[in-house]
């Protein structure tokens, strides 16, 4: 609990070998075997949008221009981001609803424990909004430092791949921004780690994930939102 108090303080906790090795290869193996079964590359070569009967891939982000509409679309959605001139994260993949997709993905972590934990510490109702999985694949142009002001959400981040160096593109967050959107170089924390380990953050702080050069990493995203 004295850890976790680190997420209302300075805004973050970074959690080490939470989940076993074990059961990241697993996951890991069911998510290779996802894109090889289903040809998903294929998929994302096109040249406009590609739907089946599981999944809608979004490579032209006409229809489904914002990531409101495609976490709420009634399927899962496979977002492109290296289509249609985007810059900002091109080489990214971003799944939305992914554990409708991929069974058990989910399972990776207790969602009630998490849930009873921020409830807690925040004194607020919290909820699950939506299960994410990203895949940056030598991702060299990543968002700038921003923040989130549309909704009060804390992302429970699961790496799936070690992350250990500069060059493999760790995450990043300012301390103590989501109170105070002033800071010091001093406040930029980056977060190294291996596969299984946890990084809690209020999305209302500055955050970003930081350039890659020849990497391949998977990390999956719990969205939680204030209930209010």
């Amino acid at each position: 609990i004295y850890i976790m108090n680190d997420l209302i303080n300075k805004g973050y906790v970074f959690l080490k070998s939470v989940i076993s090795l074990e059961k990241i290869d697993q996951k890991n193996n069911i998510i290779n075997k996802f894109f090889i079964n289903n040809n998903i590359q294929a998929h994302l070569n096109k040249r406009e949008d590609s739907i089946t009967e599981h999944f809608y891939v979004n490579n032209t982000f006409n229809q489904l221009n914002s990531f409101v509409k495609q976490q709420h679309y009634y399927l899962p959605v496979i977002d492109n981001r290296s289509s249609h001139d985007r810059i900002i994260d091109k080489g990214m993949i971003d799944i939305f609803n992914v554990h409708r997709l991929i069974p058990y993905i989910n399972e990776l972590i207790d969602v009630n424990i998490v849930l009873d934990i921020l409830n807690k510490l925040t004194q607020k109702e919290w909820k699950l909004q939506r299960i994410n999985l990203h895949i940056y694949n030598n991702v060299n142009n990543t968002n700038n430092y921003h923040y989130d002001n549309f909704e009060e959400t804390i992302k429970c981040t699961v790496y799936l791949h070690d992350i250990k160096e500069l060059n493999e593109g760790p995450l990043s967050f300012i301390e103590g921004t989501h109170k105070n959107k002033h800071f010091s170089n001093k406040q930029i924390k980056h977060f190294y780690g291996n596969a299984g380990d946890i990084f809690l953050s209020y999305q209302q702080g500055f955050h970003r994930k930081l350039p890659q050069k020849n990497s391949i990493n998977y990390i999956l995203v719990f969205n939680f939102i204030n209930k209010k």
